[in-house]
């Protein structure tokens, strides 16, 4: 074998090790965001209409998923044991099925047992206005409609750690949040002169 061989070899076989190997609950990135959460109006595999702008008021969770995605599948019972715990009042989980058809994405709903509501991307049209590069990407928006995280890759949603950072959220408001209150208030000060 040749370097150049041996080389193109030991890549070859670093990128399969970084696929296959099992993801940790640290393997997910966090990227923090502070902007107005895109418009999501799909509908569900029980061909109902989801729009997230009707969930204003308690944080949401949007999860970005395919059958085929063996670190999609690997994180939703922990995605779903955080809703049970942090209370289904508090925080939703939405999940947004990567282009399959309802027949598919309903018997994975059946076989998983997945309790949350599952809608369907056909054209990837959410897909591509959330800007989902990698599944799975998960999106955590707060009660106001502003998007607050991107979450790229496998997580354990169950770990103290992602709890806590998400009960931060509840208390804190965001920059655009608070951007706008103070142009609320800018207005409404300039209206009373």
């Amino acid at each position: 074998m040749t370097r150049l061989n041996i080389a193109l070899f030991c890549v070859l076989v670093t990128m399969i090790a970084m696929i296959c190997a099992p993801a940790s609950a640290q393997n997910g990135r966090w990227y923090p965001e502070d902007e107005v959460a895109p418009a999501l109006k799909l509908k569900t595999v029980a061909d109902e209409e989801f729009d997230l702008s009707a969930m204003k008021g308690r944080m949401v969770i949007v999860n970005f998923w395919a059958t085929w995605c063996g670190p999609c599948i690997a994180e939703m019972p922990s995605l779903q044991a955080l809703v049970t715990r942090m209370g289904a009042k508090k925080v939703a989980l939405i999940g947004v099925n990567f282009h399959e058809s309802p027949q598919k994405i309903r018997d994975f709903q059946a076989k998983y047992n997945v309790k949350f509501p599952l809608l369907r991307d056909a054209w990837q049209e959410a897909s591509t206005a959330w800007k989902v590069g990698v599944l799975p990407t998960t999106f955590i928006v707060d009660a106001n409609g502003t998007l607050r995280y991107r979450v790229v890759g496998e997580v354990d949603w169950s770990s103290k750690a992602v709890a806590d950072r998400l009960n931060a959220i509840q208390i804190k408001p965001s920059g655009a949040t608070t951007a706008k209150s103070a142009a609320t208030a800018g207005a409404a000060l300039a209206g009373g002169q």
